[in-house]
């Protein structure tokens, strides 16, 4: 798996608080970012690991063209090309 490093500044203050959080949860700043990073990702995105679309279970119609037959609802019946 890939790495790929993001850097960014802080003013004293900003780091000063960063640094008390981090050492108070027990993390470095690296960690810390991190974390803080991919929470935000992942909020921001709107889609996370609780969000139900990841827990569905696959479903077997037994039927070997239900995946036309799902084409032909949502698009119409389409002429097949000779």
């Amino acid at each position: 798996m890939g790495r790929k490093m993001a850097q960014t500044e802080f003013d004293l203050k900003e780091y000063d608080t960063l640094a008390k959080a981090a050492r108070k949860s027990g993390l470095s700043i690296k960690e810390a970012l991190r974390h803080a990073a991919l929470q935000w990702a992942t909020e921001t995105s709107g889609i996370g690991t609780a969000d139900p679309i990841f827990h569905l279970k696959p479903v077997s119609y037994r039927d070997k063209k239900a995946s036309e037959h799902i084409d032909e609802i949502v698009y119409g019946r389409r002429k097949r090309p000779s």
